[in-house]
């Protein structure tokens, strides 16, 4: 036998041998076995990683074998499609095949993140960055943008204005795309009609947000939201102070002193907005509204009431003057089978204060 006739033998035995290995390892890949006990496995591959780096980390993960071989058929028969980063999650086993359409569609893995009424920013954005999306620092920027708070007049952030709904979001989604989704989202619930009759109140936008803040906290019932809104609105005109308990916990939280729990003292702390020492609407927003409490404020109940305390049944009861009020909150308390106290002092006579002082406070 020449010496030809032995390589072209050896060539061809190679060339069927690697044919052979090539269609095993293919089955392999695309008829894999579960190699870990779980039913799932995530994985992020981040923005710019090169793709022997993807199917490396594909393996390390779990869910492919021989990333070798892997990323040597994606070359030749998938190139044309490139991959996609982002948050990806595989069932095992997954063939090859599907993971490389899943990642050539940039079929990412979508988080649901549900932002109640009520929410401060920070707690806001806490809700994403403890989700592993963006992080703190981006949020706290984004939210001081100069670019996007110039919609808003007269304020230096967005409290107050990050709309509470459902976002769906990925791990890529950024800061900055997440406060301006809610920010549009805010504008879109914030309608022209909306608009109209705040300004036919004479409220601006940024007033008419910052009292459906307040209204937001006082209550959860939205039959309340409207009359609350009214009360505030007459104590406003009638130069008296708002004395709403959020506006006290909000200060206190902005200064890193808010544990959960107003106590007498607080009610003397020193800030712009603590509505019982200073007069008007706080300098902004406290939190995040819902529409019903925006409407609230845009158009709030003609109403007579000047008072409000809790009913210790998730409601209030609403007074017309201090001395209803007073007869309220004793009832209450008996109610609560608590011990007597003290009726608390009439405002004084100069009608700069609105209900009780702070024990109990009129709000």
């Amino acid at each position: 036998m020449s010496a030809t006739r032995r390589f072209l033998r050896l060539g061809l035995f190679l060339a069927v041998l690697a044919l052979a290995l090539g269609l095993y390892l293919y089955q392999q890949l695309e008829h894999p076995r579960a190699r870990y006990p779980v039913s799932e496995i995530t994985l992020f591959i981040p923005l710019g990683t090169p793709t022997s780096d993807i199917f490396r980390q594909l393996a390390a993960d779990g869910v492919v074998r021989f990333p070798w071989f892997a990323e040597a058929y994606y070359r030749v028969a998938r190139s044309a499609t490139p991959l996609q980063a982002g948050e990806y999650r595989f069932e095992q086993p997954t063939p090859l095949s599907r993971v490389i359409d899943r990642m050539s569609r940039g079929d990412v893995v979508r988080h649901v993140i549900i932002v109640p009424e009520g929410l401060t920013a920070e707690e806001t954005f806490a809700l994403f960055w403890s989700r592993g999306i963006s992080r703190p620092q981006a949020f706290r920027n984004a939210f001081r943008n100069p670019q996007l708070v110039s919609s808003i007049g007269g304020a230096t952030d967005l409290e107050g204005f990050l709309f509470p709904d459902t976002y769906a979001v990925t791990r890529s989604t950024s800061a900055r795309q997440i406060v301006e989704l809610m920010l549009a989202n805010f504008r879109k619930h914030f309608t022209s009609e909306l608009r109209e009759k705040a300004r036919a109140n004479g409220l601006s936008l940024r007033d008419t947000v910052t009292l459906a803040s307040i209204v937001q906290k006082e209550t959860a019932l939205p039959r309340e939201e409207a009359i609350i809104a009214g009360i505030y609105w007459n104590r406003l005109r009638r130069g008296m102070r708002l004395q709403a308990d959020p506006t006290v916990a909000y200060a206190l939280r902005l200064q890193g002193q808010w544990n959960g729990t107003l106590y007498r003292s607080d009610y003397g702390f020193e800030s712009d907005y603590n509505t019982y020492l200073h007069a008007g609407l706080p300098p902004g927003p406290i939190c995040s509204p819902g529409v019903a409490a925006l409407r609230a404020a845009a158009s709030p109940a003609s109403t007579e009431f000047l008072y409000f305390v809790a009913d210790g049944a998730g409601g209030h009861r609403f007074s017309r003057t201090f001395e209803e009020h007073r007869d309220a909150i004793a009832a209450i308390r008996r109610q609560r089978e608590e011990p007597p106290e003290p009726a608390p002092p009439p405002p004084p006579e100069n009608g700069t204060a609105a209900g009780s002082p702070p024990s109990p406070p009129s709000s």
